[in-house]
């Protein structure tokens, strides 16, 4: 009975969402970017609910420059996610070569780092921040903020005139999320877990380009600024979509 509930409550959301829509295209941009409508905008220019709800783990291959620590390291690999929670991100740096691959594993509430066979915890500051990031792929996804207990809230446009709303769940970091004319997700801006530290930090995630697959739009590149300086670049080759990630890494050590 709870799951005929639950599922009637996000058919009767998305309909309200869709509706929203429809009476927003006859007004103004102002009147048309509440945060109900601006987010089944962005939903419609991802591929829509239905596709984006199949889309619950998603595959890539991709390069990426790390910015931390007085150093910038390009790194090559495969990234493997099921947002919020369960993520296998395999890399190693370009001058060292693929024999130096290592994997960080999050399988929520615990996380490792995986190489020949071994496994070491993550570091307790270092896991809380790697769980904030992938949540934020969950927002990217748009579909998990239909669900109850998210909040909506409409906020200000930007400088560049990227109109936007906010996602507010317990026990996640908040988010603010920036679309463009045609509804797609150019940037989030929210508070994190410092890798470091563990303290809060502010973190924009801008993105750019476009990936298809499994009827979705994904973005092809993404930098990320941390406390307003570069923390990360990510540029992604291809795209996959699964149903679910299945691999032995993340059941952790034996």
């Amino acid at each position: 009975m709870m799951v005929l509930r639950r599922h009637a409550w996000r058919r009767t959301t998305a309909a309200a969402v869709t509706a929203l829509v429809g009476a927003g295209c006859a007004s103004t941009p102002n009147a048309a970017s509440g945060a109900p409508a601006l987010l089944a905008r962005a939903i419609a220019y991802a591929g829509g609910e239905e596709a984006l709800a199949r889309a619950t783990a998603l595959t890539w291959d991709g390069d990426a420059v790390v910015h931390a620590g007085g150093r910038t390291v390009a790194i090559t690999g495969r990234w493997a996610i099921q947002p919020p929670d369960t993520a296998i991100v395999a890399t190693y740096a370009v001058d060292r070569g693929p024999a130096t691959t290592r994997s960080m594993v999050v399988a929520a509430p615990r996380g490792w780092t995986a190489a020949n066979g071994e496994f070491t915890p993550l570091p307790e500051a270092v896991l809380a921040n790697e769980r904030d990031e992938f949540y934020l792929y969950s927002v990217l996804r748009l579909v998990p903020l239909l669900e109850r207990g998210v909040s909506l809230v409409s906020l200000p446009a930007d400088s560049a005139g990227h109109v936007a709303f906010g996602a507010r769940q317990a026990g996640r970091p908040d988010v603010d999320v920036y679309v463009d004319g045609e509804g797609k997700v150019v940037r989030l801006r929210t508070t994190v877990a410092h890798p470091a530290t563990g303290a809060p930090a502010r973190q924009e995630l801008l993105f750019a380009g476009t990936l298809s697959a499994g009827g979705i739009r994904w973005p092809r590149t993404m930098r990320i600024l941390l406390d307003g300086a570069p923390y990360f670049d990510l540029e992604m080759r291809n795209l996959r979509v699964l149903p679910r990630l299945d691999d032995a890494l993340l059941s952790g050590p034996r």
